[in-house]
């Protein structure tokens, strides 16, 4: 058994490692865009559920049916927190649903 190579010998070794790589390269990129894929529908089932649990959680504070409009794009629900924000001038905070005294809560 010979250790050594000739140059056809190594040219077909290489070649077909060369082969080899290639398609295991590809088989890495589909299952890259399946995972992406995945990944995708796995966002918008959560925003969904966010969504779900925004109008939920609006309903519980506000003790009555609500309108619910879609939210913003990346789905994050921002909601206000009574007391808390820019004053107006001379400390008026009567105004229906921000600062002190505010019942909708």
């Amino acid at each position: 058994m010979s250790l050594s190579y000739g140059a056809e010998e190594l040219w077909h070794l290489t070649h077909g490692m060369r082969q080899l790589v290639l398609v295991e390269s590809a088989r890495d990129v589909q299952r890259i865009q399946e995972v992406e894929e995945e990944l995708a529908i796995a966002r918008r089932q959560i925003d969904s559920i966010d969504h779900q649990l925004y109008a939920y959680d609006l309903q519980l504070r506000r003790g009555r049916d609500v309108r619910v409009v879609p939210l913003p794009p990346g789905g994050v629900a921002r909601t206000r927190q009574g007391g808390s924000g820019p004053r107006t001038r001379g400390g008026n905070t009567s105004r229906r649903g921000w600062g002190i005294g505010d019942d909708s809560e």
